[in-house]
Parts: structure tokens; C-alpha cells; sequence
């Protein structure tokens, strides 16, 4: 029994884990704003309930990631406060469609684990970029009282 190791029995757990990884962090960073303006908690809890059903581990979970990525940049984009925003929520939206070919293409017969698992990773990256993003411009919509134009 004492050489025995703990092993998640459940995927569940296991993806739970990989949840706090990229959320928990950034939650933190924007409990300024949550503590201050709970109606941002709203649609805060409902992207990342969307980004933890996703896994970046298989083609179809990165696609699935982008696309709950795109309403987020689509967000910041919207309310852009200045040039370096837009520029950045541009950069954002190229570098999604970059991994929605890469997932495209992993979809494909021959592609190997090694691609997959660097797209994975990139993907996750690019996540906690645009998450945290998101998190920050929410709290300072919140904070000034602006909606984004659309």
C-alpha cells in the first residue's frame, strides 16, 4: 500500500486538472473587477465552461477551442480602446485561423502524435493569451460603464 501511486481513475479529474491550469490563474487576475462588477462573472463563467469542455489533445477539441476563441477576440476587437488592441485582436484572429488549418489538417490519415501534441500546445498558449485578454477587458468595460460596438 505505501508504494502505491495516486492515479487519477477518471478522466474527468485529469481534465479538471488541466482546467486550473490556464483558468485559475487568470481568474485571479481579473478578481479585481469580478469582486467590483459581478455581472462580468457571468460571461466570464460561460466562456470558460465552454473552453473546459474542449480538449487541445485531438483535431476536433482544438476547432472546437478556436471557435469559442474567435467570440472572445471578436469581443476585444469590438472594444478596441486603441490601435494596439485592434492590432492585437488581429494578430489573435490570425493566429486562430492558422490553428484551425493546422487542426484541419491533423484530421487527415498520417498525422502523427508529435503534430498534434504541438498544436495542442500552441493552442493552449494562445488560449491563456486571449483568455486573460478578455478577463482584463471585461473588468474595464465593467469598470467604465462601455458596452463594445459591434
Amino acid at each position: 500500500m505505501a508504494g502505491k501511486k495516486l492515479v487519477p481513475s477518471t478522466s474527468r479529474s485529469g481534465t479538471a486538472i488541466d482546467v486550473a491550469k490556464w483558468a485559475l490563474p487568470l481568474l485571479a487576475t481579473g478578481a479585481r473587477w469580478l469582486s467590483t462588477h459581478p455581472e462580468v462573472w457571468d460571461a466570464i463563467k460561460e466562456q470558460a465552461t465552454k473552453l473546459s469542455k474542449t480538449a487541445t489533445n485531438k483535431p476536433e477539441g482544438v476547432l472546437a477551442t478556436v471557435a469559442v476563441l474567435r467570440e472572445q477576440v471578436d469581443y476585444l476587437a469590438a472594444s478596441a480602446d486603441d490601435e494596439g488592441e485592434e492590432r492585437r485582436a488581429k494578430d489573435w484572429s490570425k493566429r486562430l485561423d492558422s490553428c484551425e488549418r493546422a487542426a484541419q489538417l491533423l484530421k487527415a490519415p498520417g498525422a502523427t502524435r508529435k503534430d498534434r501534441k504541438a498544436l495542442g500546445k500552441s493552442t493552449e498558449a494562445l488560449r491563456s493569451e486571449i483568455f486573460s485578454a478578455y478577463i482584463a477587458e471585461m473588468g474595464e468595460d465593467a469598470e467604465t460603464g462601455t458596452t463594445p460596438r459591434r
